[in-house]
């Protein structure tokens, strides 16, 4: 995961530590293992959407609404693909330099820049109609939250902001101290109700009035410690998980707690380092590590059901689930399925040459999988 630099003398004393150690100290990727009855994976399709990652983007997840698959590249132009043949419907130039993924659903579509630029389009049945755009003061680094009247919308400066739908004005922000160092991503706001959820640079989770901004409540997840500041990140950057009124969390180099949604009050904490997107069932949370370790963990006490290890070092995405299976994908275009009762390796399809940087989609009975090239895969199993 790349880092943020706040500070030119922390970037400068950065570049020499890692000029000084210039040999690659990471743990070698672990080995693809041999499965011995592993079920049948089809590729349905795959398609290059043009949505390559650069050095300016950060995540250019796609977005799902219904039956389309919505995707930007960092020149804005977004393009829309059937979810069940692959085949293009339309593309549609925003002009605006994405960094970051789509947000919205079936009547509009949010796209967000590295400018700090927002727009609002109208979703039409063969492209986009604009509705509103204005310019905020920060990157935009995480897709804004949206919820029938309102979106919010965190930068990479540390201020949240609630916007009018309707037309685009500024209703409240809030700022907040960010460190001096961090991760490059920022995690999405997470509307509940009346209420707000962000995470923060460093480590803490908040609520906030959805009407006017005001601090509902503020949780440290974790303390940032060390001797330096890389060894202080706590940065929450993954999509946390609001389920049954409890909102589990994640930092890196930090813990993974559960929290109660109305006073973030702590129900349980455990040490855990992670920068993905957790998902979950009605009994376990499953979330991948940041040494590329798949977890179940039990939702109501935190403990382990069962540790995957068989990808380590293979920099997996977050994982998705569909039915009783667990998908994730790596560093070397690999989708990998496993059992999620006991977390057993049952599958395996390549679905591209370049590294997976997206947590998969699901649509349907089919995993979709978006790759650093910008190509998009639909696999199901069978």
């Amino acid at each position: 995961m790349p880092m943020r630099f706040r500070s030119p003398i922390l970037f400068c004393l950065s570049l020499l530590l890692f000029a000084c150690s210039s040999k690659d100290n990471s743990e070698p990727p672990a080995p693809l293992t041999e499965i011995e009855t592993p079920i049948r994976l089809d590729i349905n399709w795959s398609r290059d959407t043009g949505a390559a990652e650069n050095s300016a983007s950060y995540s250019l997840r796609p977005l799902i609404v219904d039956d389309q698959i919505l995707s930007i590249d960092t020149e804005g132009v977004i393009v829309n693909i059937n979810a069940k043949t692959g085949k293009e419907n339309w593309d549609f130039e925003t002009e605006l330099a994405a960094i970051s993924g789509l947000a919205g659903n079936r009547e509009v579509i949010i796209v967000s820049s590295g400018d700090g630029d927002l727009a609002a389009f109208r979703h039409l049945d063969k492209g986009l109609e604009k509705l509103w755009s204005i310019q905020l003061k920060g990157e935009i680094r995480a897709a804004p939250a949206i919820d029938k009247s309102r979106l919010f919308v965190r930068t990479v400066s540390g201020k949240l902001t609630g916007i009018s739908l309707l037309d685009g004005s500024i209703l409240w922000t809030i700022s907040r101290r960010i460190p001096a160092l961090s991760l490059t991503g920022n995690s999405p706001p997470l509307v509940d109700g009346d209420r707000v959820i962000v995470g923060f640079d460093d480590g803490k989770l908040a609520a906030f009035d959805r009407n006017n901004g005001q601090m509902i409540w503020e949780t440290a997840i974790s303390l940032s410690s060390g001797r330096t500041e890389i060894e202080r990140l706590v940065d929450i950057d993954g999509q946390f998980l609001l389920r049954d009124g409890v909102i589990y969390v994640s930092t890196y180099q930090g813990s993974l707690a559960a929290v109660q949604a109305i006073n973030g009050n702590v129900l349980w904490t455990r040490k855990f380092s992670s920068y993905q997107s957790i998902i979950a069932d009605e009994d376990a949370l499953y979330l991948s590590g940041d040494l590329s370790h798949l977890w179940s963990i039990d939702r109501r006490s935190g403990t382990a059901f069962w540790k995957q290890e068989v990808l380590h070092a293979r920099k997996i995405t977050a994982p998705q689930m569909l039915n009783n299976q667990i998908a994730v994908a790596d560093f070397e275009g690999y989708v990998h399925w496993f059992d999620k009762t006991d977390g057993s390796l049952i599958g395996r399809v390549k679905t591209s040459s370049a590294p997976h940087i997206a947590q998969p989609l699901l649509w349907q009975n089919n995993v979709v999988v978006f790759d650093r090239d910008g190509q998009l895969s639909s696999v199901t199993p069978r």
